[in-house]
């Protein structure tokens, strides 16, 4: 049974982290077509490299869906993508910060102080 319930977590997860790349990345960035295409072949650790050089580049996407991986981690991807919380909470504020409602929604559920942008 947890078997099974890791795979489904797994598959939903991955759904989730490939519509939040491809249907609202604000630009075509070539580390996120590569972070995609290691999801959908479940290479997570593999994705989460290309995702995070994403991210890095500023890409506010890239940056809330890399907090969102880190700051689950190994509940959904097993030991394959470590839960990093500090980490994690760190990007989804830059991606907050450049306006992603997601992120702020996440992080006001999690408690923490979000400024809102006007």
């Amino acid at each position: 049974m947890k078997h099974t319930k890791s795979r489904f977590n797994r598959a939903l997860c991955m759904g989730i982290g490939l519509l939040l790349i491809g249907a609202t990345s604000s630009h075509a960035d070539g580390n996120l077509f590569a972070a995609q295409e290691m999801f959908t072949e479940h290479r997570y650790a593999a994705g989460l490299m290309h995702l995070r050089k994403a991210a890095e580049t500023g890409d506010r996407d890239a940056r809330r869906t890399l907090g969102l991986m880190l700051l689950y981690g190994e509940a959904l991807y097993d030991v394959e993508v470590p839960t990093n919380r500090e980490d994690g909470l760190r990007w989804l504020r830059l991606a907050a910060a450049d306006g992603c409602e997601t992120s702020m929604h996440v992080l006001a559920k999690l408690g923490k102080n979000v400024a809102m942008p006007r």
